[in-house]
């Protein structure tokens, strides 16, 4: 029997490296991550979806892992530069790593509670008006889920970070 939970541990370690390639690997060819609804399939999309990652400096954990057959749900914390900069600590929700043999084949992240939407949105929501007047190219830029979305999270980071210093 395959130990998922090593599995979905191995996992979190190479994101939190940012080991694109390690991650990639982890994934079956036609493997895809779903994030609330729209979905990133095959190794292309997994791929730029871990630079993003890697750009933005997210970090992640899922704890409470809970395994039935070959899938495992836990929850899920993730926190980006741009999160770090504002001070929110990060979303938590849950998801759910559906696995073929020792890889992953899906990596389903839902949406966050009604609860934590607006905890988030709390502290987040008087930067994001700051951002949309001084910096709406960037912020839409930031949207995807590629390396240049990552970039572009970090440098609102940065821009943030100015912005409280002047």
């Amino acid at each position: 029997m395959t130990d998922y939970i090593r599995l979905l541990k191995d996992y979190e370690e190479a994101s939190n490296r940012h080991d694109v390639d390690g991650c990639t690997a982890m994934f079956t060819e036609d493997g895809s991550i779903v994030l609330v609804s729209t979905v990133f399939a095959g190794t292309d999309a997994i791929r730029a979806a871990h630079e993003y990652d890697l750009a933005s400096q997210t970090f992640v954990k899922f704890p409470n892992p809970q395994v039935e057959g070959n899938v495992v749900r836990c929850a899920f914390w993730s926190q980006h530069e741009l999160s770090r900069a504002i001070g929110d600590g990060g979303a938590t929700g849950s998801a759910e790593f559906t696995f073929e043999g020792e890889r992953i084949k899906k990596f389903d992240i839902f949406a966050p509670s009604d609860e934590e939407r607006k905890r988030v949105m709390e502290k987040a929501g008087p930067v994001f008006k700051w951002l949309q007047e001084n910096h709406r190219d960037l912020l839409v830029k930031s949207q995807g889920f590629d390396r240049s979305a990552g970039e572009a999270v970090f440098a609102l980071a940065e821009l943030w970070r100015k912005n409280q210093t002047s």
